[in-house]
C-alpha cells in the first residue's frame, strides 16, 4: 500500500518537523558517520521516498535540520549590564555544546569537523553570530563606561567560546556557573573575585 493510501499521514511543515527531529535524534544516537536515510525515515515514521522528495541525501537534510534546531541568539537587554548580557550569550553557547538544545552537542560537533560543509555551516551560523554579538557587547560596555577599552582586544570575542570549548575537551563536561564567571572575567580582563 503506498503512502498516499494513508489518510492520516503528515504533510508539509508537520512532516518536515518530524523528519528534522528524527534526524537530530539519529545524529545524537549514531553520529554523522552512521547516519542513514533509512534510519531517519524509520525514526520519523515515514517512508524514505518522503525524504528523497525533499533532500537528495543526508548532508543537505542535516544542514536543514541544524538550521531548524539552532536556538536564537539571546537579545541584549539594555536594562542589564554588559557583563550580564555577555553571560547570557556564553551560557547559550555552552548549552549548545552541552546538548541542552535540539542540536546534539559536543560529540556531534567534533564528528562534524570531518564534514567541510557542516563545519562551515556551524562556523557561519553558530560561531560567527555569537562572536559578532560578543564583540558588539564589549564595544557597548566601553561606550557605557562599564570598563575601559583594554577589554576589547583583537581576539576578545573569541576568548569566551574558546575557553568553553577547552573545558569540554579537558574535562568532558560543560563549565559550571563558577567557571563561566571566571571565563567572563577573563574576557573582560578583570581579576577573579577571591574564592569563599
Amino acid at each position: 500500500m503506498g503512502e498516499s493510501a494513508n489518510p492520516g499521514r503528515r504533510r508539509g511543515a508537520e512532516l518536515e518537523h518530524a523528519i528534522y527531529a528524527a534526524t537530530l535524534d539519529e545524529l545524537a544516537a549514531n553520529g554523522y558517520g552512521r547516519l542513514s536515510m533509512d534510519g531517519i525515515a524509520a525514526r520519523a515514521g515515514t517512508g524514505k521516498a518522503a525524504l528523497y522528495r525533499r533532500w537528495p541525501g543526508k548532508q543537505p537534510l542535516v544542514l536543514d535540520a541544524l538550521r531548524h534546531a539552532l536556538p536564537p541568539l539571546p537579545e541584549p537587554n539594555p536594562e542589564r549590564s554588559t557583563r550580564e548580557n555577555l553571560a547570557d550569550v556564553l551560557t547559550a553557547f555552552n548549552d549548545v555544546l552541552a546538548g541542552r538544545t535540539l542540536i546534539p552537542g559536543i560529540e556531534f560537533i567534533v564528528d562534524m569537523l570531518h564534514e567541510p560543509e557542516l563545519r562551515t555551516l556551524f562556523a557561519q551560523q553558530v560561531i560567527a553570530p555569537r562572536l559578532a554579538s560578543i564583540d558588539a557587547l564589549l564595544h557597548e560596555g566601553v561606550h557605557r563606561g562599564e570598563f575601559d577599552s583594554g577589554a576589547v582586544q583583537p581576539l576578545a570575542a573569541r576568548t569566551g567560546p574558546a575557553l568553553i570549548l577547552q573545558s569540554f575537551l579537558l574535562t568532558g563536561e560543560p563549565p559550571g556557573p563558577r567557571e563561566l564567571d571566571l571565563i567572563i572575567d577573563t574576557v573582560l580582563h578583570r581579576p577573579a573575585p577571591p574564592q569563599r
